[in-house]
């Protein structure tokens, strides 16, 4: 049978191609041509062959040739001559000197290319991860246009892809989508570039990282730019930074509370023995040594000198937290002090919650009332104290507080630790420096100066004049003050606040003197008796006045009888007063007013009082 004879020329297989196609030679004129491809041109065949592809390309043509003279194919090229085309170059398998140059339209690249030799990132495959990628990729060629672009990299932008393929990465600059972008210098530079920009249309803030792509002679052929969106990390930023300054000013507005209640509440320390309490507190606040145990009767001011030590040291604009120990029970007190995770306990906050040590920070943590924790948290806290770490209840985290400790108790620890009511670890842990208080009674030098600046307080704070007059001083020498300073700022407060008239002797006297035994009405020598009305009160003279303290100024009445008299008598018997209540016997009157012991029972006899009997 004779065999069909077949005949095809050149152009049948050209123009059967359905994409464009021309051979060039080495020095990119073109020697063939078919029909799709003429037709991009808008030219015949004939007026295409012959021409130069510097002609066709005029910007393009470059790259075309870079890649016909390093004698390898490329897949990609774009040309912005023909509405958007990429360009396939490919060496004739037997003659490197002619070139195939396939040109495809978008839509023919996206669903024809294979997997060839340069991995297509646009076969169906890759394009469904590309698009699908979170963060934005696009791809520029070595002059600086965009090649590829995702959908997340145009959303960024906050245009359609469409409008970013085949676009010079400057027309994003001029169209004011951006001041800056980083392909043009990672093509200069031959090298990653990393850096933030924003997209003014969407509002994005953008970490791009421009990656070259280089050829065999070391040219850049490709830029990759990888897009991150750090909006919101950004948002999360300034509302961490805006969090932080609140925290900072709350921590400063709390300095200065805890600051201004030092100063409102002024540590008075005249006597010899609260000087020396006072002394050893500014030691050791300079020294920050911790933990510091204050110790002292119930309302002798623990609680104020913990502050004072606070305001006196270099952590004096750090946070100052006080809790008290006694407020709150065993399980809550430790969730207070050591914090707790998320779902600790039934009723936890949901979102966990940091605890005493964790918030005071660099601060100072103030535990009142130690002596009420209890046995299994005392164990707690001195495993915190040994190495100033700890986890929060239900949590795996080690925290570490370089916080100042100072704890203060009313109680005995000595007779609890003995009663092993309280640790004595813990207690040695604690005692290292210790500071105590004197009572008020053991301290009379500073009952009035402390009076002084709570009248001066309460009288400008309610606009009230109000004096101690010299039977107010009196008065408040003479009493034992069991509660202390709290006590006797809490008489003064009543006193100005209640009191009918400007001196405060007659209500303080109301208030604050016990009646003698036999309930009889205290009288001066002279008769007159020692009343608590003011009205019957003859006020002294400060340079009658037997005291460190001078009183406020006072005048004599007018029309009695000798005042010199009177004003002796009545600080006679004043003295007597407070003699009666601070010794146990005669003899120790005698000793404490200078006189014999004969001499103190004429003058209690003299004045109606009953000697003391024997108090302990």
């Amino acid at each position: 049978m004779a065999e069909n004879k077949v005949s095809v020329t050149m152009d049948d297989i050209l123009n059967v191609t359905p994409m464009g196609l021309m051979m060039i030679n080495r020095r990119g004129k073109v020697l063939c041509c078919n029909h799709k491809m003429a037709t991009m041109f808008g030219l015949t065949v004939k007026e295409l062959n012959e021409r130069s592809i510097n002609e066709l390309f005029p910007k393009s043509s470059d790259e075309v040739m870079e890649v016909i003279k390093s004698t390898r194919q490329a897949a990609g090229l774009f040309v912005s001559e023909l509405g958007g085309c990429f360009v396939q170059a490919l060496p004739l398998p037997r003659d490197n000197d002619i070139w195939a140059i396939y040109v495809y339209d978008q839509r023919f690249w996206q669903s024809q290319l294979g997997e060839g030799p340069t991995v297509d990132p646009l076969t169906p495959y890759y394009k469904t991860i590309f698009d699908s990628s979170s963060d934005g990729i696009s791809i520029a060629d070595n002059k600086g246009r965009l090649i590829l672009v995702n959908e997340a990299s145009a959303r960024h932008v906050g245009v359609p892809k469409e409008e970013l393929q085949g676009k010079h990465v400057a027309s994003m600059v001029e169209r004011g989508l951006t001041d800056d972008y980083v392909s043009l210098e990672v093509i200069r530079d031959k090298k990653p570039v990393t850096r933030i920009i924003k997209f003014h249309k969407s509002g994005k803030h953008i970490l791009l990282t421009g990656t070259p792509i280089l050829n065999l002679e070391g040219q850049v052929h490709l830029v990759v730019i990888n897009e991150r969106d750090l909006t919101t990390m950004l948002e999360l930023e300034t509302n961490l930074k805006t969090q932080k300054e609140i925290l900072d000013r709350v921590k400063a507005e709390l300095a200065e509370r805890d600051l201004a209640e030092v100063a409102q509440n002024q540590v008075v320390a005249l006597s010899v023995s609260m000087k020396r309490t006072m002394d050893t507190a500014i030691k050791l606040s300079q020294h920050e040594v911790s933990p510091i145990l204050i110790t002292g009767e119930s309302g002798t001011g623990k609680g104020l000198l913990a502050k004072f030590i606070h305001a006196c040291s270099k952590k004096s604009k750090e946070p100052f937290i006080h809790i008290n120990c006694a407020a709150l029970p065993e399980f809550l007190l430790e969730a207070e002090l050591f914090g707790y995770e998320k779902g600790a306990f039934t009723g936890a906050n949901a979102s966990g919650r940091a605890g005493l040590f964790e918030v005071s920070g660099n601060g100072t943590a103030f535990l009142d009332e130690i002596a009420e924790m209890s046995l299994p948290l005392q164990s707690k806290l001195l495993t915190f104290l040994d190495n100033r770490q700890f986890r929060r209840l239900a949590g795996h985290k080690t925290i570490t507080a370089t916080c100042t400790i100072i704890a203060a108790t009313n109680q005995n620890l000595d007779r609890l630790v003995a009663e092993g009511r309280f640790r004595k670890d813990l207690y040695y842990r604690l005692n290292a420096f210790s500071i105590n208080i004197p009572p008020l009674r053991e301290r009379p030098e500073d009952i009035l100066e402390l009076a002084r600046l709570e009248v001066e307080k309460l009288c400008s704070r309610f606009n009230l004049k109000r004096e101690l007059d010299p039977l107010a001083f009196e008065i408040l020498r003479s009493h034992v003050f069991p509660g202390n300073v709290r006590e006797l700022l809490n008489s003064v407060s009543q006193a100005v606040v209640l009191s009918d008239g400007p001196q405060l002797g007659p209500f303080l006297a109301k208030t604050l003197m016990e009646e003698p035994p036999n309930h009889e009405p205290l009288k001066t020598a002279s008769g007159k008796p020692f009343s608590a009305n003011g009205h019957d009160l003859k006020p002294k003279k400060p340079s009658d006045f037997l005291g460190p303290f001078p009183p406020t100024q006072a005048q004599p009445p007018e029309n009695e009888g000798s005042p010199l008299r009177y004003f002796i008598e009545e600080t006679e018997m004043a003295n007597l007063i407070q003699a009666v209540k601070r010794c146990r016997t005669t003899r120790e009157m005698a000793e404490f007013l200078g006189i014999s012991q004969a001499g103190v029972s004429r003058k209690l006899k003299k004045y109606g009082l009953k000697p003391p009997r024997n108090k302990r």
